[in-house]
């Protein structure tokens, strides 16, 4: 009988210690309650209900597949395209055609029709610093054709 007073004390003084425990650390001193016009979204702790699209990337940044990156090749004819849009406003240049061969890209440029052939090597060397600027993946070659 007497161990089991001993064990009783125990518990009732665990359960105390939980109640007060757990009446501590339920407010942060203010009355705000549950109540407040946000049906539970907020509770008084200061910890806010995190909610994500049904994307299935659960909030992560620049989880969509097809936002190019410095490092990320998604296929030659979209860096063809993106290649052929980022010589489009140098000054001389019409057009181009590109060939890859692995990491060598392969830029022969269309000139305005007049254009000084002394011009034509200074508006190649624009290109081709442009273009190793924005596709660091490529050793990039640039020629030029009337």
């Amino acid at each position: 009988m007497r161990i089991q007073g001993k064990r009783t004390k125990t518990v009732q003084a665990l359960l105390l210690a939980g109640a007060l425990g757990l009446a501590a650390g339920c407010g942060n001193g203010t009355n705000t309650g549950m109540n407040n016009g946000t049906n539970g979204a907020n509770n008084t702790n200061g910890v806010k209900a995190q909610s994500y699209s049904d994307d299935g990337y659960l909030g992560t940044s620049n989880s969509n597949p097809h936002i190019p990156g410095r490092n990320m090749a998604l296929n030659y004819v979209n860096d063809a395209n993106m290649m052929r849009d980022a010589i489009r406003d140098v000054r001389g240049v019409v057009g181009a055609n590109i060939t890859f061969n692995g990491t060598q890209a392969y830029v022969t440029l269309k000139l305005e029709p007049g254009l000084e052939a002394r011009r034509a090597q200074t508006v190649e060397r624009q290109a081709a610093s442009v273009l190793r600027f924005n596709f660091p993946r490529y050793n990039v070659h640039v020629t030029s054709a009337r």
